[in-house]
């Protein structure tokens, strides 16, 4: 009886095909992402297939699972702020813990291109400036379209101060209503901020509410 002696050159070939078929065709598979309601992939599920700019949830997303495809999730809207990929069979039991205590996920989308590195948790709350204010009072001259100085800035983390920016707060699961100011205050105490240092209206099913709230307060959350 005659063996033949099989070529490892084509038995290479044919591995690489193999690789190079199963591959392609995961590549083929429609991306599917998972956001939960609560940490370690519990609670309420949202299923996503496609790109997201504003996510209109009423709760917070804690946990995420990949099931197919490449993701981006970000923490403002529009794919913008501090975003992380996660690729096909990735879970994040606790979506706080990558983002902050104080982020949530507000945009999302499939992605083609290579990861990049996730973006590493602030060791304090994000530091941003509040918007323009008009100046009834006046306090000097300022040239015309000249903006009033931030509430809050680096300047002041240097002087022991931190502060945040929340897009449409919610209290007790529902929004703050735009004239409850000690709802608004209640709302900072809670995250950990001693004041309101400026809160702007929006409108929301016919009712005006807290559209934009900056918390701040001295290190270590002290009134």
């Amino acid at each position: 009886m005659i063996r033949r002696q099989r070529d490892p050159r084509a038995m290479g070939i044919c591995l690489a095909f193999a690789v190079a078929s199963t591959a392609a065709a995961e590549s083929m598979e429609p991306p599917v992402l998972v956001m939960y309601e609560k940490v370690g992939m519990s609670g309420r599920q949202i299923v996503y297939d496609a790109a997201v700019e504003d996510i209109d949830v009423r709760y917070p997303f804690h946990s995420a699972t990949v099931k197919s495809g490449r993701w981006e999730l970000c923490t403002r809207n529009d794919f913008k702020g501090a975003c992380i990929d996660l690729g096909p069979g990735d879970e994040i039991a606790s979506l706080k813990k990558e983002f902050g205590l104080f982020a949530r996920v507000r945009s999302l989308r499939p992605v083609e291109q290579p990861p990049r590195a996730a973006a590493a948790a602030p060791a304090m709350p994000e530091i941003v400036s509040a918007p323009a204010v008009n100046d009834e009072a006046g306090d000097g001259a300022r040239a015309p379209g000249e903006r009033k100085a931030p509430a809050a800035s680096a300047e002041a983390v240097l002087r022991g101060h931190h502060a945040h920016f929340f897009k449409t707060p919610m209290l007790d699961g529902a929004p703050i209503d735009a004239d409850d100011a000690a709802a608004a205050s209640a709302f900072c105490r809670e995250a950990g901020f001693g004041q309101v240092e400026f809160s702007a209206p929006a409108a929301r099913g016919g009712r005006p509410i807290v559209g934009d709230l900056l918390c701040g307060g001295p290190l270590g959350g002290g009134e």
